[in-house]
This record gives structure tokens, C-alpha cells and sequence, in this order.
């Protein structure tokens, strides 16, 4: 859907995961699918055309309670730790209006509910109540891998901005998402849904 509103693209997107731990295991992969974030966007806005990679479905690998500790019981990863995720892309297709001039491209997260963590807007909330079956004091982050940097800054502001050649800007921008913890974790399903505004220079 495309409507005429100002000079930049708003995406949004349904990141959907899910925690699965009965002990306190090693981190493994399932056999399952593991956890899936789904992407789903829908443009609103007339600079330019903007879609997520793999039809908006990202698969998180399925991991214990342990993957997200230390042996001493400590926290494994802060949520500015650009430790490997797994990898979606933002591909920008077509822009109008002086396109050809694109140096750099900004894009910007929030999530959709506008609710954070308690203690951290760095981290996607999980929208999945425990009552539901969620995940206790579990989210997710997103990472620029351009930049190995959290997309939310420690106020909960996003602005990523990325450079770009100015014969080659239409491409796939990689970025790459995992759980994260922001208390004690309990096995649960995960759902965070994030707007992903996008605007160039």
C-alpha cells in the first residue's frame, strides 16, 4: 500500500520468536524450525519502494535458558554486544525524486507498541504475556551489520545511517537480530512487532 504522506518509507514488521528450555542445557539448535521472526511490511510512504529478505521470515535457532549465561550464572551478552545473529535484509528498490543523488540512506526502529523493558531501550519487548506462554524477561535486539552496532540507542532513539555509492544504492542492507535477556528467563515464545522507518540524503 502506498500512500503520499512525506519524504521517507515507514515499514512495519512482526518479529516473532519463540524460547524453548526444560533444562539447563548447552545452546543448541532444534530439529524444528526453531524460532521465527516474521517480517511483514507494508509502505506508506512515496520516496522509496522497500521490502525484508526471505519473504519476511527469519529463522532464530531454538536455544536453552543457559545459552544466555555465563558458567558463574552471570549474563552472557549486553544488549550492545555485536555478537553474531541471524542475518535479515532491508532491500530498497526504487526511490523517487532525485534518487540518483543518494548518499546515504537512515533507517530508524521503534517498536510498534511503543513499550520497552524494564531497564533497557535497547531491547525489542516480548509482546507474548507469560500467562500466554511467552517468555519471561526475554526480547530482541537488532544489529546494523554495516556497523556491528545495537539499532536502538541507550534513550530508546534509533537512527542508523549508512553510506552509500551513488550508482549503487538500490541493494539489500543486511542486519541481524537474536534474543536477548533482561532479567531471569523463563522458556516461552517470543513476539516483538518494530516500525522500520527509512529516509535518504
Amino acid at each position: 500500500m502506498l500512500r503520499n504522506i512525506k519524504n521517507n518509507s515507514l515499514k512495519r514488521f512482526t518479529l516473532l520468536a519463540g524460547l524453548l528450555s526444560w533444562h539447563w542445557s548447552a545452546p543448541c539448535l532444534a530439529e524444528e524450525p526453531g524460532m521465527d521472526i516474521t517480517l511483514n511490511a507494508n509502505i506508506i510512504e512515496n520516496t522509496c519502494q522497500v521490502s525484508i529478505s526471505g519473504d519476511g521470515k527469519v529463522h532464530l535457532p531454538t536455544v536453552g535458558k543457559s545459552w544466555f549465561y555465563n558458567s558463574d550464572g552471570s549474563t552472557r551478552l549486553q544488549p550492545t554486544d555485536a555478537a553474531s545473529g541471524t542475518e535479515f535484509k532491508v532491500k530498497v528498490e526504487e526511490c523517487a525524486g532525485g534518487a540518483e543523488a543518494i548518499t546515504k540512506l537512515i533507517f530508524s526502529f521503534q517498536p510498534q507498541s511503543k513499550t520497552w523493558p524494564t531497564g533497557s531501550h535497547q531491547v525489542f519487548i516480548n509482546e507474548t504475556s507469560v500467562a500466554e506462554g511467552g517468555a519471561d524477561n526475554t526480547g530482541v535486539v537488532i544489529f546494523s551489520k554495516a556497523l556491528n552496532t545495537n539499532v536502538l540507542n541507550s534513550d530508546g532513539t534509533s537512527s542508523v545511517a549508512l553510506d552509500t555509492n551513488t550508482d549503487d544504492w538500490a541493494k539489500e542492507y543486511p542486519f541481524y537480530a537474536r534474543l536477548q535477556n533482561t532479567g531471569t528467563v523463563t522458556a516461552g515464545k517470543v513476539t516483538s512487532r518494530v516500525i522500520v522507518n527509512a529516509t535518504y540524503k
